[in-house]
Order: C-alpha cells, then sequence, then structure tokens
C-alpha cells in the first residue's frame, strides 16, 4: 500500500516509520530541517523500549512530485490545515482515503471544505506522544502507541491498514464501528491533558501529585465531558474516572505537544482545544471556568513566543 504522511512531525513521523517498517511504500511531506535530516540520515525513533531507526526514508517536500496514492495520513498541527489541505491535492486521487489524525473535532470537515463532496475522509485519533526532537529524530517516553479509526463498513483501504500494523511492536490500529465517538473522547482527554500541562508548565507526575493541580486536571475533564453531552455526543459513563486512571499509569515524564511547544516559543492548537471547549460552553449554556482559565491564561502565547515589552 502507497501511503503519503502529511506533516511528519512528532505524531506523523512516529506512525509512518512504524508503518515503513511493516514493509508499507511511505514517503513523507516534510519541509526544512527536519526533511534535509531524513533524506541524508534517515528517521530514527527514540523510544525507551522500541527504538527504531530507518536509514533511507522517501522525504519531500513536494506532494506533486508523488502522485495520487492509497492512503494520506493527515498529521499536520491545527493552525496548519487549511494550506495542507490545499497542498495535499496532487495525493488525492478518485480512490484515495484521507485519514485525519489530528486533536480536536473539527479537521475532517475542515479537509473535505478543500477536497469537496466526493473526497473520502476518515476521521481517527492516535494514542502516541511523540515530538520532534531534532531534525530526523521523533523522541516518545513511551505509553500508549495506538491507532482508532473509522472501519467504514469494510472500507479495502482501512482494513489493509489494519492488516499492515498486525504484529508491530511500536503501533497498532484499531477499527471502530464508532469512530465519531471516539473522536470526541480523545479530544475531551486530550483538551484537558494539554491544558493542564501547558497552563501549569508540569509534567504529568507533578500535576496527579499534588491534591490542588490533581483537581484541577479532574475539573477539566468534568467540563469537557459536560460540553460534549451537551452538544449530542453520547460520552461513556465512567469516561472521568478512566482517564484520570489512564493518567496515573503514564510514564511521569509524560506532557502534551502543546506544553512542548509553549515551551519552544512555537505556535499552539489552543483554539481547537481548550478554547474550543470554552466557545462552546458560551454557545450551549454549560459553564467551563477551568477551560476558560486555560483560553484565557494562554492566548498570548497562541501565536508563538511574546516579545517583551
Amino acid at each position: 500500500m502507497r501511503i503519503a504522511i502529511m506533516g511528519s512531525g512528532g505524531v506523523g513521523g512516529y506512525a509512518g516509520a512504524w508503518l515503513q517498517q511493516a514493509g508499507q511504500d511511505v514517503v513523507f511531506i516534510a519541509r526544512g530541517a527536519h526533511l534535509q535530516a531524513m533524506r541524508d540520515d534517515g528517521l530514527r525513533i527514540e523510544h525507551p523500549q522500541r527504538p527504531l531507526h530507518l536509514p533511507r526514508v522517501a522525504a519531500t517536500d513536494d506532494p506533486a512530485g508523488v502522485g495520487p496514492v492509497d492512503l494520506v495520513i493527515f498529521a499536520v498541527k491545527l493552525f496548519d490545515t487549511d494550506s495542507a489541505a490545499q497542498a495535499m491535492a496532487p495525493l488525492v486521487g478518485p480512490g484515495t482515503r484521507v485519514l485525519t489524525l489530528q486533536n480536536g473535532i473539527d479537521s475532517a470537515s475542515m479537509i473535505r471544505s478543500h477536497l469537496g463532496p466526493s473526497s473520502i475522509v476518515f476521521s481517527g485519533v492516535i494514542y502516541v506522544s511523540a515530538v520532534i526532537d531534532r531534525p530526523g529524530v521523533i523522541r516518545s517516553p513511551g505509553g500508549m502507541n495506538t491507532i482508532v479509526s473509522d472501519r467504514a463498513d469494510g472500507d479495502p483501504v482501512m482494513a489493509e491498514l489494519e492488516k499492515a500494523a498486525a504484529g508491530l511492536d511500536g503501533l497498532s490500529v484499531k477499527l471502530s464501528d464508532d469512530a465519531a465517538q471516539t473522536v470526541w473522547e480523545k479530544f475531551i482527554v486530550l483538551a484537558s491533558l494539554a491544558g493542564a500541562t501547558a497552563l501549569l508548565r508540569a509534567r504529568m507526575g507533578a500535576i496527579l501529585g499534588h491534591p490542588e493541580t490533581r483537581a484541577f486536571q479532574r475539573q477539566l475533564i468534568d467540563e469537557a465531558i459536560a460540553v460534549g453531552g451537551a452538544s449530542g455526543v453520547p460520552v461513556r459513563a465512567g469516561l472521568a474516572d478512566e482517564a484520570m486512571g489512564r493518567f496515573a499509569t503514564m510514564p511521569p515524564s509524560i506532557r502534551s505537544s502543546m506544553a512542548e511547544d509553549l515551551e519552544r516559543g512555537n505556535r499552539l492548537e489552543l483554539h481547537w482545544l481548550s478554547g474550543r471547549v470554552h466557545a462552546l460552553g458560551a454557545e450551549l449554556g454549560v459553564p467551563t471556568p477551568a477551560h476558560t482559565a486555560v483560553y484565557r491564561g494562554l492566548v498570548l502565547f497562541e501565536g508563538g513566543r511574546v516579545a517583551p515589552g
């Protein structure tokens, strides 16, 4: 199967590397120093239990030179969705499937608005902590490494993706009959994780280790669940307890990519995470004081590092 990774950062690079390891024909769409490093030295995954080095990878910044593929894994940051969706048009033919693994709840509709109503775009989520540590190197501290996506009535490309990942140590793919609910539940958990680790400038072990910050983390989850319920999403009972339990089993060093971006002075996905909970809460009449605090506390940094003065 020919697969293009649109956005070869932490998430896209991690998933693409393991799919190439599984024998798939993968091309990485990247840019800048990261692209050059992949061309020169391949792609490396630094992981405490499952390190991986691919000495040769196909990498380019020109989707037109690649042409239509079987599957595009769309993994750019949310603020790059519109420009990336336009740029990937040469990758999309009549039989191409697009699987978005972006954060948030809006990406599939944003992508379809550029590719047209006949495009085949599936929503999915990926549970992994992975960031670009340096050009050509993806760092993951461990934990989960699973893609969950729409079964799509037995779509052959999605079935082949699930089959391709079978037996891999570093990546699994599960197809779901209710991917929309899965996307919302990931949004609830991620917006809360990102909000706490970014606003508090702390890792999960420290947050859970103090009663006040632990309570703040739980409040973020509860608020997002309330907004989901008011939006008509059938959120599973017990999700909040499950999420807190999952956080407790993560490596203590875990933090969100938004917290990493904040530290590095990069743009933030704030608008589509806590900002989205805040906006939906205001629209639906659901109080969201914790997510509102996250949004207001970080909004000055949304576009990147703020110059002093």
